[in-house]
């Protein structure tokens, strides 16, 4: 009996030798399978012939508080396998930075959710990074049917490799039907625009009209440049042409959005009929328009029932020296409901040197315009700036809060016979051409209200929300009223506070 019960003591050395061979080799072959139902059955014969002094054994008062322990020890650890188990089955991972960087944007979801067949990933590696791995389970979560992942290395498999003229490691295509696109870098902002680019049929063009001393779209150095504009409207997938209707009067059937930003002279008179008649046949028309500037085309403004006032925009908050700007930088935060800025709320938009528009009625006109933003009500309308300083006078400037963009729409006929309608004809006017310039477009949200200007103008409702987001930098600027306060509070509330307190308590003891 003796000599059992040392030979089933080794059951318990069994069963641990076999479950660390198995977990470094990863293996579940016949020499593991032996070794640990060996020791399994070792374990029970000892249970089996211990049995008299495991019975003796629980009578004794330390071997049932120990039973206790043991049995509560087993219950939490159940517990925590439950927890695991289930977050297993039902993962769900939550972002907690204020920027939401490791979240996917709205627009990208958007895009995964309009698609009418299924994108294929392939990265090609020796192994994928944890990041990439994230970043793909985000939009699978999305919609798991149109989106798939799969990482291939291109050693094991030359084929696929070869299929899409890879060249190196950590190469992405994106593939739908027989289109495909490489991305370089696998983030979440070129991933989604490679699948906006395999998927549309057609790119969209945008027009930028030239001949008027507006800012050029090409320049990258000049501030009143729009080359970071062209460059982020090309990121979604449109194209971008400049067109000079003086020297060529004819607005091009591929125009899907023709925008006018920041004339600094009028349009010649030929140009206004064109334009005229391009947003009659459904055309889709951005006008930027600077203070002390004017297009020319005051006719059209009033027909779209639109109107420009003649002052520049003053904010006094204060807000204006985050940027350098003074008050003639007034800040917007407050969007009214609109497809354009229904992504925007809670965001903030600034507009350097803007002037207010407004709507205006006009009987005969079958368009109907709509306020898109407001300023605060620390601003107003000044229309008698001098020496740089402004001051509100009743009656001569207007009150804030002021509109700084405006949307008109109109439902046109498409086809005469048969009276079919649908085609919608659409214009854009914001007082301010600077808060998409080279200068101010990464500024706050500037670039995604540009864009989604753009989207919804090109009809493309999918693209309107904020784009993926890049690391912020966490730095605070303060005002010159804020700074005297802190001061205040932390060099001299607070340090005298302390010292009055601990004076009180030290006479008080006396």
């Amino acid at each position: 009996m003796k000599l059992l019960k040392n030979i089933a003591s080794f059951g318990p050395a069994l069963i641990v030798a076999g479950y660390v061979y198995y977990s470094v080799q990863g293996i579940w072959n016949i020499p593991v399978q032996v070794v640990l139902y060996a020791g399994v059955a070792l374990t029970l014969a000892l249970v089996f012939l211990s049995l008299d002094q495991i019975k003796a054994a629980f009578h004794c008062r330390s071997t049932q508080y120990g039973t206790n322990t043991l049995v509560m020890t087993l219950i939490v650890v159940g517990i925590l396998g439950m927890v695991n188990f289930l977050g297993k089955k039902h993962h769900k991972r939550f972002d907690l930075t204020s920027a939401k960087l490791y979240s996917l944007s709205d627009q990208s979801k958007k895009v995964v959710q309009g698609l009418k067949g299924e994108v294929r990933i392939l990265y090609f590696d020796r192994e994928t990074s944890p990041n990439l791995n994230d970043l793909m389970a985000e939009y699978k979560a999305v919609d798991s049917s149109k989106i798939s992942f799969k990482a291939i290395d291109p050693q094991k498999e030359p084929a696929q490799a070869k299929q899409h003229a890879i060249t190196r490691f950590k190469e992405t295509v994106v593939t739908y039907g027989s289109k495909s696109e490489k991305v370089d870098t696998p983030q979440e902002e070129s991933i989604t625009n490679a699948i906006l680019k395999v998927t549309r049929e057609k790119n969209k063009v945008v027009y930028f009209l030239e001949g008027h001393n507006e800012g050029n779209v090409n320049d990258s150095q000049e501030a009143k440049g729009f080359a970071t504009a062209k460059k982020a409207i090309e990121s979604q997938n449109y194209e971008v042409k400049t067109i000079n209707l003086g020297q060529n009067p004819v607005i091009p059937d591929d125009c899907s959005v023709l925008v006018i930003a920041g004339p600094q002279v009028a349009l010649l008179p030929t140009e206004g009929p064109l334009i005229d008649k391009f947003v009659d046949q459904g055309g889709k028309v951005l006008l930027l328009q600077d203070p002390d500037t004017t297009a020319g085309i005051d006719d059209l403004l009033k027909k779209w029932k639109i109107g420009l006032e003649s002052n520049i925009v003053v904010d006094s908050s204060g807000i204006g020296q985050l940027f350098g700007m003074g008050p003639a930088a007034p800040l917007v935060s407050t969007y009214e409901s609109h497809p354009i800025t229904k992504d925007l709320t809670r965001s903030m938009t600034f507009f350097p040197f803007a002037r207010s528009v407004k709507t205006v009625e006009n009987a005969s006109s079958a368009f109907n315009s709509t306020t898109l933003f407001k300023t605060s009500e620390a601003s107003w309308g000044e229309t008698n700036l001098k020496g740089g300083s402004a001051r509100y006078d009743e009656g001569a400037d207007i009150k804030g809060p002021v509109a700084l963009g405006i949307a008109s729409t109109k439902t046109v006929t498409v086809d005469e016979k048969e009276k079919k309608r649908g085609k919608e004809a659409r214009v854009v006017v914001i007082g301010d051409s600077d808060f998409a310039t080279n200068a101010y477009f990464q500024q706050q949200r500037n670039g995604d209200l540009f864009l989604n200007t753009v989207s919804w103008l090109a009809e493309d409702e999918d693209l309107i929300s904020v784009r993926p987001r890049t690391q912020e930098a966490r730095s605070i600027q303060l005002t010159r009223a804020s700074s005297s306060i802190l001061f205040w509070v932390t060099m001299v509330l607070l340090p005298g506070s302390a010292l009055v307190s601990g004076i009180l308590v030290w006479l008080r003891r006396r």
